[in-house]
């Protein structure tokens, strides 16, 4: 489980990173690619253990990161529909 939770959040950061560059036009990409990454690192932090304050704090970021970026993601995707008409 550990192994497949270290693979997914690589193969996310490295769409991320891709997905910046290639979808310049469709930024909810990147921010649901990022809000997806938060959301692995915050399954990784739950899982250590024993949890530190450092794992704490990591927990509380990612998760507000992770609802920052959906929220950023939500309005771009809704705003892009907008302009094309």
């Amino acid at each position: 489980m550990d192994t497949l939770l270290f693979i997914a959040i690589i193969g996310v950061a490295v769409f991320v990173g891709i997905a910046s560059k290639k979808y310049y036009d469709k930024p909810y990409i990147v921010n649901f690619g990022i809000a997806a990454l938060m959301l692995l690192l915050v399954v990784q932090s739950i899982l250590m253990q024993p949890i530190t304050i450092l794992g704490y704090i990591a927990i509380v970021v990612c998760s507000i990161a992770f609802v920052f970026q959906v929220v950023i993601g939500y309005r771009n995707w809704k705003g892009q529909e907008y302009t094309k008409a």
